[in-house]
């Protein structure tokens, strides 16, 4: 079956089609089960040369390897592509340029695999589909689709090929799988595999396995007996890939009327008007959406159970009506939990005052706690952003959370899928549609305080002294900003991403000294999958903001070997990204070998190290500006920082594999 199928794009299995003129197009798997579990199939790709195998371990494309040597094929994130929403979960793609393929490459096979961690295998999905677009013009077009059934409890597949006929390229359905996984299906084409089963015989060639199904045409040719580097697939814990939701616009429309909205902004009128509306919203969504409303009061530190919440509840008080913003209780069988609610909108703060009342009058009537909400988050050594009396809170609690913390929890459930009932996710994302407009006042952390502008200039003149109290103002609000940029990342990627304070902190005098010492600040965060922390360090001397993150090296393999590896797992990278080289000897922070990233794409030998040692960790640098000097520069230093760190997630930190020993 090799002619011409007119506009039919659903291919069969063995059926060909001609890719006349056609050189970039992107393969998109999709594997869904009629299940709860959440299984991701594993794309992957195989150059071939004319007998069928790899040419080396760099044409085995895979969750290990991103991209082939020349980066003609390479995983890509299926959120950039026009994927429904609701199937993001289900599948995995690709990007192929055909252009760029070398001249001794005949075949380029497109398989998926499903890991062994999970029971399931492709038999126990009801959809199994790929789908190739031609990406050459500016409006995608559907070259071919291909569906699979009829399966014996593979774990990979190989779905289909490119080939070459003559000067043209084709495209063939396959359908073939291997119940052993990713592993057998590689080493059947001449990858050699790290601790495989499989014995190598006297010649140097690993007998191959017989995949099930039907044989396509030509998969019965010799094999190479040429020998490759070992390749490991072993699928490593990888970080969450940024959505491509995250990298555009927010939230809060600009059309040409405003849309009615469940949670309205429209003629919100004075500061108060605006903490009853924002309080009301978010009392109403706790208890209105269950999941939600049980995260928030878990962090409130209640116990679970049925929530109710009320708006402006009176109470008599040294003789006086006394009125907080709102009160939450929960319940649970004849226990319940009851807090009083204090909140604050725009830049307005708490007043220590004021909390103290609430604490007095929760104390009077036997409340758990009180609860205040703001845009203020605590620093790294502090619990609330107003400092109490001890004393007073023997008998109730204080809990602090901010509305940067509220936004992220409900980003995080509604846009990652955490709510089970349809409506109550619609009132979620209605909520956060308030959340994120900028008339709700709700907006968080968005600048680094009234002494910013001061202390940046006497650092970069050299006139901050160690005692200056506006510098231990300027690094509390640092360590906010490192809480802030943790709470966004949280909830575009769907997990908790943890700051890290050292535990043995610095006295503010000491941290101070630092500051005006070296102009520097920095803190990290914790990502799950990473292969390290991030750190976010910020140069007020030289008005630039950096962000790092460090890979280590077991095992004895040459540098440039190592080099090679990194480069291609960061293909999308900006060139001017420094990688510094460390040996198990370099003393500090000092780098054996240091170079940007544009002159290892064409020399990776620039971090071999003088005396021949291996390197034993890398750390990827990327810089920025800092922002504007005055006016709003107090909010740009948060944008500029905020943008920095999301971009540098996306080019290096999601890409960026583990090293195996």
């Amino acid at each position: 079956m090799d002619e011409n199928r007119g506009d039919r794009t659903e291919l069969s299995k063995g059926e060909n089609r001609s890719l006349p003129g056609i050189s970039r197009m992107t393969i998109t798997v999709r594997v869904a089960f009629d299940t709860d579990d959440v299984v991701r199939p594993d794309v992957s790709a195989l150059l071939l040369d004319d007998q069928r195998r790899v040419r080396n371990s760099g044409d085995f494309v895979f969750f290990n390897q991103p991209t082939d040597e020349s980066g003609a094929v390479r995983i890509v994130d299926p959120s950039a592509l026009e994927i429904e929403p609701e199937q993001l979960g289900q599948v995995d793609a690709l990007a192929i340029d055909l252009s760029r393929v070398g001249g001794d490459v005949h075949n380029i096979v497109i398989c998926a695999s499903i890991d062994d961690s999970t029971p399931l295998t492709f038999t126990d999905a009801s959809v199994i589909s790929v789908v190739v677009n031609d990406i050459d013009n500016a409006v995608s077009q559907t070259l071919a689709t291909y569906s699979i059934s009829a399966l014996d409890r593979e774990r990979a597949l190989m779905f289909m090929e490119f080939y070459r006929r003559g000067a043209e390229w084709k495209l063939r359905a396959l359908g073939e799988g291997y119940a052993e996984g990713l592993g057998p299906l590689a080493v059947s084409h001449g990858v050699e595999i790290e601790n495989e089963p499989e014995t190598v015989g006297d010649t140097g060639t690993v007998p191959r396995p017989e995949p099930r199904g039907e044989i396509s045409a030509g998969d019965s040719q010799p094999a190479s007996t040429r020998k490759v580097s070992t390749a490991s697939t072993k699928k490593p814990t990888r970080p969450p890939r940024l959505p491509q939701w995250s990298l555009g616009p927010d939230l809060a429309e600009d059309g040409e009327w405003d849309r009615a909205r469940l949670f309205s902004v429209s003629a919100i009128g004075s500061g108060n008007e605006r903490e009853r509306r924002a309080v009301s919203a978010l009392l109403a969504v706790i208890g209105g959406v269950r999941e939600f409303g049980r995260e928030v009061t878990r962090r409130c530190a209640a116990p679970t159970g049925q929530i109710e919440t009320f708006i402006e509840p009176q109470f008599r008080h040294d003789d006086d009506t006394v009125r907080p913003d709102g009160l939450l209780r929960v319940r649970r069988g004849r226990k319940e939990w009851v807090a009083l609610v204090e909140a604050k909108t725009l830049s307005n703060p708490l007043k220590a005052d004021q909390v103290e009342k609430y604490i007095d009058l929760a104390r009077e009537h036997g409340f758990d706690a009180v609860v205040t909400v703001s845009n203020q988050l605590p620093g790294a050594q502090d619990d609330h952003p107003v400092l109490i009396d001890k004393r007073k809170l023997r008998k109730v609690d204080l809990v602090h959370i901010s509305w940067d913390e509220i936004r992220s929890v409900a980003i995080q459930m509604s846009m990652h899928s955490r709510i089970e009932d349809s409506t109550q996710g619609w009132v979620l994302r209605e909520f956060v549609r308030y959340l994120q407009h900028p008339s709700s006042g709700l907006h968080g952390f968005t600048d680094m305080g009234p002494l910013w502008v001061s202390v940046r200039s006497a650092v970069k003149d050299r006139t901050l002294g160690p005692a200056d109290k506006s510098a231990v103002e300027v690094c509390n609000q640092f360590d906010q900003l490192i809480r802030h940029i943790g709470l966004d990342l949280s909830c575009l990627l769907g997990v908790t991403v943890t700051p890290i304070f050292p535990r043995d902190r610095p006295d503010r005098t000491t941290r101070t000294q630092q500051l005006a010492d070296s102009g520097v600040m920095f803190g990290s965060l914790r990502i799950p999958g990473a292969t390290g922390p991030v750190t976010v360090e910020m140069d007020l001397r030289s008005e630039r903001v950096s962000c790092a993150i460090s890979q280590e090296l077991p095992g004895t393999s040459r540098t440039q070997t190592k080099v090679k590896n990194l480069v291609r797992q960061i293909p999308d990278a900006r060139p001017d990204t420094r990688i510094d080289a460390f040996t198990s000897s370099s003393s500090g922070t000092t780098p054996a070998r240091s170079s940007l990233l544009k002159s290892l794409r064409d020399d990776p030998s620039g971090l071999d190290i003088d005396d021949g040692r291996s390197a034993r960790r890398f750390i990827v640098t990327q810089t920025g500006p800092l922002g504007g000097r005055g006016g709003q520069s107090r909010g740009n230093v948060v944008n500029a920082t905020n943008k920095l760190v999301a971009q540098f997630y996306k080019e290096i930190v999601q890409n960026m594999r583990v090293v195996r020993g």
